[in-house]
């Protein structure tokens, strides 16, 4: 499961963040707003690159991405 959180100013700027991880310090700042939860957020987009979000959600612990 995925907490989605989705920029103020525009909407389709998502970051994913799994459910029980570590809330980076930029999703603190009123610039962002909490947007729903997914089961996997590979669903969002059918053009994501499922190795590619794997690497970055391993890296960084989130994944930012546009809403098309």
């Amino acid at each position: 499961m995925y907490n989605l959180f989705q920029h103020r100013e525009d909407p389709s700027i998502v970051c994913a963040l799994p459910d029980g991880g570590r809330l980076p310090p930029f999703l603190r700042e009123r610039a962002w707003r909490f947007g729903g939860k997914v089961d996997d957020i590979r669903a969002e987009q059918l053009s994501f690159d499922v190795a590619t979000v794997d690497a970055v959600l391993r890296q960084t612990g989130f994944y930012i991405y546009t809403r098309l």
